[in-house]
């Protein structure tokens, strides 16, 4: 470990629980959104009281971060990539460490799944950050339009 990175990991531990709990309240003003959407089936995300190992997470861990899944229900997967793509606050990529919202397309077919997933679902996996979640909620409702 070098001076500067050893500087960096402190400077950056002083403001860890506050993003941390800027992260959780944001991600659960998106899932509220994203849950009474039509095109999204599934929210995959384990600190949702409704999810399948709720009572594990809660045993283990405290709190959530912005990471989470979302499953679409759709019969083409190039819309569900022109719904990620037309994001526009959300980069693309899979950095889930950073304070800036992220999404990417997760092909399914070329992964070990522990979910059992159906003919023609498509998963977006969605890192929500820092960013105001008025404004997420905005690109991603706009973007929701090119799910066909």
């Amino acid at each position: 470990l070098s001076a500067d990175e050893a500087y960096l990991i402190i400077r950056g531990i002083r403001t860890l629980d506050i993003r941390l709990k800027t992260h959780s309240e944001n991600t659960t003003k998106v899932i509220n959104f994203l849950k009474k959407q039509k095109k999204i089936k599934e929210i995959l995300y384990p600190h949702k009281s409704s999810s399948k190992n709720y009572k594990m997470w809660k045993k283990y861990y405290s709190g959530a971060t912005g990471l989470l899944s979302i499953v679409i229900k759709s019969k083409s997967k190039s819309s569900v990539l022109k719904f990620v793509n037309k994001l526009e606050l959300f980069g693309i990529g899979y950095s889930w460490g950073g304070f800036e919202s992220l999404a990417i397309y997760h092909d399914i077919s070329k992964s070990r799944n522990f979910y059992k997933f159906e003919k023609n679902d498509h998963l977006v996996r969605v890192h929500v950050g820092l960013e105001d979640p008025k404004d997420l909620i905005a690109d991603l409702k706009n973007s929701l339009k090119y799910i066909k």
